[in-house]
């Protein structure tokens, strides 16, 4: 049996993980005129960005997929790389169902009750003023850090919101922008987001939100096109396995390389950063926050049909609902229309009136099954007819645990800036890791020059 050893090579820098943020922070680097090694754990380039085969060349995305009008740094990206953009479709009516009742309405906003509709109006009023409040550098900082970092979103939502129908509502849009109940999420660390991430109907939104465009050929062909431009830059299949700062620089050991560099960029989330050896040890609120940071569990579930039919009856294959299965769904087909897709999110807790049996989280066929069950009843029998079902389950990923960073109450005051702050020569970037749009594609973005701009401004003294 032979043993394969790791190469042994030099760079400026070492990039761990070939997500958008890491992709980004070494072409930026690349075209800065530095040597940049980028060491990837899986098989292939993109992260959270992937994309879904529906046949006949046609895809829907798996990870992240929408960018909206506030993302300017993501729009210059996609045009650094020539990649076009096409509108989410929304012309046509939007179902709403909830208690049995099914309604369609057009615009972005429900046909609530004139009572849900003004209890929503005063809490997201108040979530915004609050919001407002919150230094976007430094959240722990605000007059009301502590008291805001010791309770959740959900429990300010059981008390201010007096409407179940607004309570239902905010639970939808908020859980899909947190990937977690809303029982689960600081309300610091809530309050923070809305704040700067363009407030809470741009985070909710489809036309004039965050939902409003898509990638032609799917985000994944923008970590594609990156990981083109580095070629053999980026190593696959190489997990790290330890970080070792000394006096000659950083030694970066890895399943497939071993790198000698000046210094190096985490692009993962803190919680998957805690798979690596530190040496000397990183400091103690670093680590203690690896260790109790966990992501946002969910997953995309698709169903391809020959034609977007929906469309025929003047609907835009949008639903909002209390459905079991089909919360939020939206129109995922191609712009060409040649394939009708559906999509909708399943994730794993049981709050605000959604609830999921462990059947439905561990079982795929039981999945489908419910939710062409729930497409039947929004959008008739045609939607049993499907041709494809697709899913992508981000708690099952080997690298990588989940999906949106989710900060239970007590993380944003105890750690502070942990997240960001760099450890010698370690630097951190990653959607977690940005002060505005966090968790958003636009976040990754913005965290990989954030983190490029420290490298540089500390400069990469590579050992000889």
């Amino acid at each position: 049996m032979t043993t394969t050893m790791p190469a042994q090579l030099t760079a400026d820098v070492v990039v761990v993980g070939a997500g958008l943020s890491g992709l980004v922070a070494a072409r930026r680097l690349v075209q800065q005129g530095h040597s940049v090694v980028v060491l990837e754990a899986d098989d292939r380039a993109g992260g959270r960005l992937y994309n879904l085969d529906a046949g006949d060349g046609v895809i829907s995305e798996g990870g992240g997929q929408w960018v909206g009008k506030l993302h300017t740094r993501m729009f210059e990206l996609l045009e650094e790389l020539g990649l076009k953009t096409f509108p989410t479709h929304i012309e046509g009516k939007t179902i709403y169902l909830r208690r049995g009742k099914r309604r369609t309405f057009g615009g972005t906003i429900p046909p609530l009750g004139p009572v849900a509709l003004l209890d929503f109006a005063q809490a997201q009023f108040r979530l915004e003023r609050m919001a407002a409040t919150i230094p976007a550098e430094a959240p722990w900082r605000a007059r009301k850090a502590a008291e805001w970092d010791s309770t959740t979103l959900g429990h300010w939502l059981d008390k201010h919101c007096r409407s179940a129908e607004a309570r239902h509502l905010f639970e939808l849009g908020l859980s899909l922008v947190f990937a977690e109940s809303s029982s689960q999420v600081s309300l610091l660390k809530a309050l923070h987001q809305i704040g700067t991430s363009g407030g809470v109907e741009f985070m909710m939104n489809t036309a004039d939100g965050a939902q409003e465009t898509r990638v032609a050929g799917g985000t994944q062909a923008v970590a594609d096109a990156i990981a083109a431009e580095l070629g053999d830059r980026v190593r696959l299949g190489s997990p790290v396995t330890s970080i070792e700062q000394d006096g000659r620089g950083v030694l970066v050991r890895s399943a497939g390389a071993e790198v000698r560099c000046g210094r190096v960029i985490v692009a993962m989330t803190p919680g998957d950063a805690d798979r690596i050896d530190f040496l000397p040890p990183l400091p103690t609120r670093r680590a203690k926050l690896q260790r109790v940071w966990r992501n946002g569990g969910e997953r995309k579930v698709c169903l391809v049909y020959r034609r977007p039919f929906w469309r025929e009856r003047g609907l835009n294959g949008s639903a909002v609902t209390d459905l079991p299965i089909a919360h939020y769904v939206v129109d995922n087909s191609p712009p060409d229309g040649s394939k009708g897709i559906l999509l909708a999110f399943i994730g794993t807790a049981a709050s605000g009136g959604f609830h999921w049996d462990d059947t439905i989280l561990d079982d795929e066929e039981a999945r489908r099954d419910a939710f062409v069950k729930d497409l039947v009843e929004l959008f008739g029998p045609q939607a049993r007819d499907f041709e494809q079902y697709l899913e992508k389950s981000w708690i099952a990923e080997p690298w990588i645990s989940g999906v949106a960073g989710l900060r239970t109450p007590g993380v944003l005051t105890n750690y502070t800036d942990a997240t960001t702050a760099a450890v010698g020569r370690v630097h951190w970037a990653g959607a977690e890791t940005s002060a505005e749009f966090e968790s958003y594609m636009e976040g990754a973005v913005r965290a990989a020059e954030r983190a490029v701009a420290e490298v540089v401004a500390q400069g990469v003294d590579v050992p000889r």
